[in-house]
Parts: C-alpha cells; structure tokens; sequence
C-alpha cells in the first residue's frame, strides 16, 4: 500500500514493491503537492503492476493491497481507508499463502461467516462488498476466470446496537437547542447547523463564508473536508450536492456569528475544529442535560428523526441529506416508519370503524 505524510511544506511518498519474494519499501521525498506524491506512488504501483500482478497467480492478500494502493487509496476518505485495511488485515489473517486461483465460492462464504460470528450485519456487509469489488477487478483483469463471490449470503449472529440511542428525542433537541443557541464556540455553532441542516461533519467542516447566502437563507453542500490530509474534496456522492433550506429565523442567529478567514468554522489553529473535539462539545451539553449520549452523526440522524415525526415527505428528506437514492433513507430510518405505519394504521381503522 502506498502511504503519505508531510513534513513542513513538502509531501513524502511511501510505496512498497516486492523483490525477490519480499516486500521492500521505496521513498521520495521533495513533492510540493500530495497530487505529486500521488502520481509517483501510481506510477511506481502501475511498474510492479506491470511487472509482476498482470504476470502472475499471486497471493490474494498481496494481490488486494496493490489493487487498494492504485485504484482506491488515492480516492477514499478516511473512514473509508480504514475498512479496506481491516480487509486486507482479514486476508492475512485467514489465506496468509493462498493465492488467488486457490479461493472458491465456498472459501470466500465460509469467510463471510466466520466474520459474522462476531460482528454485526453492516459490517459483514461492508467486507463482503469491498472483496467483491477486488474479485470482480481479478476477472476483469483476467487474472481469474470466475467471480467468486457471487451469491454469496451474508451472515451476522451480532445483533446490530439499538438504533433508537443514536438520535435524540424531541424532548431532548429542544434542550439541546435551547442550551447552546447562546453560545460564542465554534464547536457549538457547527452543532447547531447540523441540528438544522442535517448535514454530514465533513461537510459542516467544509463550509466556508461565501457558502452561507443569507438573502434566500441557504447553505450551498458542495465539498467536504478530509481532516487527515487538511484540504477540501468532493462530496460523498454527486447527490449530496445540494442546496439546504434554513429557517429565516435562525440565519438571523446565523449572521452574527464570527466566521473564519479561510474556514466558516475555525479553531485557534485555524483550521475546523476536529471532529473529536465537536463530540467532546456535544457529550458536555448532553450530560448537562442528562439526554442520551450521541455522536454528531447522531445530529444527523435526529435532523430526518425529528422531519418524519413532523410527517415531511421521506422523498424530501432523502434530498436535504444528500442520499444517492431514496431507498437508502428508507432503510436508515425503517424503524421510525415502522411506527408510523402503526400509528396510520390506528388511525385508519378508527376512521373507517365511524362510518
């Protein structure tokens, strides 16, 4: 896999390539940009490509970080990094010598289930779908002549958490609002947009002064920020640009805060404030309240919680959160329609029962 770090203004670029049997580390140093840095390490990753994955049966795990380390790291977020390498940690672990002609059908399920045993459904979910994505590259690619995971089930005995501890109750928004809406912190303010925007904190984070227009009393969502290499990047998908309608009133509220130079929200080191330190903010007011504890994602979650309790079209708030597809809303908050769906129907049977 390729890594990257810098140290005062330039860029260093790590890569590994195999020699004679052993992975051996290559660097360089000097790069004013990470795009620099970006395009050795690919350029370095396409000639071990060339020389020995197009030409070879090798092992899968090897095989799967130099897919990783071209087509995906340069590209992914963070968080999302951090599931690729807990699979190619899974490979190590489980086919540390098979090679990738090795694996059948019922190797890759029997993998999927032992996973399972342990974990909850998203996650077995969120494996199985990064290895298939791999597999399907080996096909194209020629290296295999079969994808192997196709019609593969997944299997989790971990039951997912509770997902009604991951948003707040209405009872408990109107406290937390009515407990930092006089608030000078940065952290507080980014709190408070994401109450009433929904929005991600990668995007909160992004925002800066000439995102915010308070003649139509909107946000523009069109970039997001990535913490780990301090600088903006497109949003999570094409869909969660977009446009957010905010309440006249509080853009009033909006417009005497004190926004950074650079940043709409900045911190001493004039940068946005981490999203550790925003959870730290939020946990404090929280307690304060003796409310259940949540993560700023959690605001999220509260922001379509509280919208479909107030009976807003799901088809709506799938577009204010910026979902590629509506479905996917449908699924997150199933549990919240469940209970309409019992109250709707109540309330039919007692409107039919007075005809």
């Amino acid at each position: 896999m390729a890594s990257f770090y810098k140290r005062g203004t330039n860029w260093t670029a790590s890569v590994s390539i195999k020699v004679d049997g052993s992975f051996k580390k290559k660097k360089k140093s000097g790069f004013k940009t990470k795009r620099e840095a970006t395009n050795w390490a690919i350029e370095m990753e396409n000639k071990k490509i060339n020389d020995t994955l197009s030409k070879r049966d090798g092992i899968i795990a090897e095989m799967f970080e130099e897919w990783y380390a071209i087509f995906k790291e340069p590209l992914l977020e963070t968080q999302t990094k951090g599931w690729y390498r807990l699979v190619s940690k899974i490979l190590r672990t489980e086919w540390p010598d098979r090679k990738l002609s090795e694996i059948n059908s019922s190797d890759f399920q029997k993998m999927v289930n032992e996973y399972g045993k342990n974990h909850v459904r998203s996650s077995v979910d969120h494996v199985k779908n990064i290895l298939s994505s791999f597999i399907k590259y080996a096909v194209d690619e020629d290296f295999i002549n079969k994808d192997f995971s196709r019609n593969i089930k997944v299997f989790s005995s971990k039951s997912s958490k509770d997902k009604d501890l991951k948003f707040l109750e209405n009872d408990e928004l109107e406290m937390l609002i009515k407990e930092i809406e006089n608030s000078d912190a940065v952290t507080s303010h980014m709190i408070l947009l994401a109450i009433y925007s929904g929005a991600r904190y990668s995007e909160v984070a992004a925002l800066t002064r000439d995102d915010f227009n308070f003649k139509n009393n909107t946000i523009i969502i069109n970039k997001s920020w990535q913490a780990n290499d301090q600088n903006f990047k497109a949003t999570k998908t094409k869909t969660s640009i977009r446009i957010i309608d905010l309440p006249p009133d509080f853009m009033k509220s909006v417009q005497k805060w004190t926004f950074g130079k650079i940043y709409a929200f900045e911190s001493i080191t004039g940068l946005p404030p981490t999203n550790a330190a925003v959870n730290k903010q939020l946990k404090r007011y929280l307690k304060k309240n003796d409310s259940k504890l949540i993560t700023f994602h959690g605001l999220r979650h509260t922001h379509a919680s509280f919208l479909l309790s107030q009976d807003i079209a799901i088809q709506y708030v799938s577009e204010r959160l910026g979902h590629a597809d509506v479905n996917i809303t449908l699924s997150t908050y199933a549990h919240l329609l469940d209970k309409k769906r019992t109250l709707e129907t109540n309330k039919t049977l007692n409107a039919l029962s007075n005809l």
